[in-house]
């Protein structure tokens, strides 16, 4: 049986995560929020939330529903009350996924006007970038759902509704 970790710890730990993800795009009350939300055995209410990253409530939910958007956290709403709190979703390819979309994007953008604005060498260029940037796309959004199918097999997270 392991020890539970110091406060100091799982405060490194969020700090960590932050770290690593803000680089990608990332805003770093989000990127704290999900390092925090991933040690959080229980789904956790936003005076918590606040409270525990010393960050406004107002900032804390504003993270939280940009994570769910994301699909890095989840929802849990009190019946017969207004009160939410947020987990770690079981699925972390939201954020991924979102950022597999830019570059297809730019792959698109690129592919659409490289004979517009470019010729020979400048043109070449141009055309494996966009091939690079949407093979890269293709490329995650596959390997995604690979690794989710996986998941389902092995039970860790429940098939998505159709």
């Amino acid at each position: 049986m392991s020890k539970p970790a110091s406060d100091a710890s799982r405060r490194r730990f969020v700090e960590d995560v932050a770290a690593r993800l803000t680089p990608w795009g990332m805003q770093p009350t989000l990127a704290r929020l999900y390092g925090y939300l991933l040690l959080s055995a229980e789904p956790v209410d936003l005076d918590a939330i606040a409270a525990d990253l010393d960050m406004a409530k107002s900032s804390a939910s504003v993270a939280a529903r940009e994570l769910v958007k994301y699909g890095l956290a989840s929802l849990h709403k009190e019946r017969g009350s207004k009160r939410v709190r947020y987990g770690a979703s079981e699925r972390y390819s939201g954020f991924l996924v979102a950022q597999a979309t830019l570059l297809g994007d730019l792959g698109h953008l690129v592919q659409d006007q490289a004979d517009a604005v470019a010729e020979g060498r400048v043109l070449r260029r141009l055309e494996h970038l966009s091939s690079f940037f949407l093979k890269m796309e293709a490329t995650i959004r596959h390997r995604i759902d690979e690794l989710t199918e996986e998941a389902i097999r092995e039970g860790l997270v429940e098939e998505p509704s159709p």
